[in-house]
């Protein structure tokens, strides 16, 4: 792979392991599900882009080969995409030397596939040459704990800290190549940088990384007129209610008497159906939320058929396995709460 202008090649490391026999982990590999409907990778990868790095090798193993599947080769992340699996496993530091040796570049930024990046990879690029470092760490302050800086699953380094990697084996980053690079006098810098770097490990993580980029989503646009963010193939019945920040997909039904409140999303091609409610949620593809059923602070994975009049509350729903019990209807017909006035499009015939 030829190196860029710059002589800076991007790496993002997508391998995945299943730690726990988790609903969660069952639905998709973890680089690929859907954040406010586009796949957790793809942040990393527009980064990069948006970063003036338009070149960038994805690590990924045998749980994540999907990854180059969904991704291709890059085109419509506008950046041209290599692939390198990993089959012993060899860790993150043993993904980025074979990943990053066999190219003409001189400096690697690395990031997470499972995390969104949000510091100013400029400014990092910028920082990390004044230092003359072999490697910089981005780090984020965790004021919610001890105060102390955390890392933020983002790394720059100079071709010669991959030298110190072995060639044989599970290489970590922090474990092993930072402490390596210490011991031989090599300069690694800690860059701190403010906020923190949204990172999806379970479901909870998930629904919250969903959630902080959908509003930080809505925040962006100061011109927007409400929070609802619609492909213009989405139809909302005018006797159906959206209250906070609510995005939804490509050709999704919002029947009359539904509810969605926010943040929420609801993929491509769903249906909520009549007087259902989904609440702080997110629904992937192809969903069907049943008539008088409610849906709160979960996940929905592609395909799923939520029963009429089912509740679920804070679960992970993939397309088979026993559902809760069923209960009566939510809210009665034709009172007031079931109707109304906000809506997106008029009323179905």
């Amino acid at each position: 792979m030829d190196a860029d202008a710059d002589g800076v090649c991007g790496i993002v490391l997508a391998g995945t392991y299943r730690w726990s026999a988790s609903s969660f982990e069952a639905l998709a590999a973890r680089p690929l599900v859907p954040v406010a409907l586009s796949p957790l990778i793809s942040y990393a990868l527009r980064w990069l882009r948006d970063g003036d790095v338009p070149r960038a090798t994805i690590c990924t193993n045998h749980s994540s080969r999907t990854v180059e599947a969904a991704l291709g080769q890059g085109g419509e992340l506008g950046l041209e995409l290599r692939y390198y699996e990993d089959g012993t496993p060899r860790g993150a530091a043993g993904c980025v030397r074979d990943a990053g040796l066999p190219s003409a570049s001189e400096t690697f930024v690395v990031a997470d596939g499972t995390a969104i990046p949000t510091v100013s990879l400029r400014e990092l690029l910028a920082s990390h040459r004044a230092s003359g470092a072999a490697a910089t760490a981005v780090v984020h302050r965790d004021r919610s704990r001890s105060g102390l800086p955390t890392p933020g699953g983002v790394y720059v380094f100079e071709r010669r800290a991959l030298e110190f990697v072995g060639q044989h084996g599970f290489q970590d980053i922090k474990e092993n190549l930072i402490p390596k690079l210490h011991r031989a006098g090599e300069r690694v810098v800690a860059l701190e940088s403010d906020g923190w770097c949204p990172r999806v490990m379970n479901a909870q993580t998930y629904l919250s990384v969903s959630h902080w980029m959908l509003e930080r989503m809505v925040r962006a646009d100061a011109e927007r007129e409400s929070d609802v963010i619609a492909h213009p193939s989405a139809w909302v019945d005018r006797e159906a209610r959206l209250v906070g920040s609510v995005q939804l997909g490509p050709r999704v039904r919002v029947r009359a008497g539904a509810t969605i409140v926010g943040p929420t999303t609801i993929g491509a091609e769903s249906t909520v159906e009549c007087n259902a409610l989904v609440a702080r949620s997110v629904v992937w593809n192809r969903c069907q939320v049943g008539e008088d059923s409610l849906v709160h602070g979960s996940v929905v994975g592609d395909d799923v058929v939520v029963p009429a009049a089912t509740r679920l509350f804070h679960g992970v729903r993939p397309e088979e396995g026993p559902w809760p019990s069923v209960l009566a209807p939510l809210w009665g017909r034709g009172k007031a709460a079931a109707r109304p006035e906000p809506h997106l499009g008029p009323a179905l015939p």
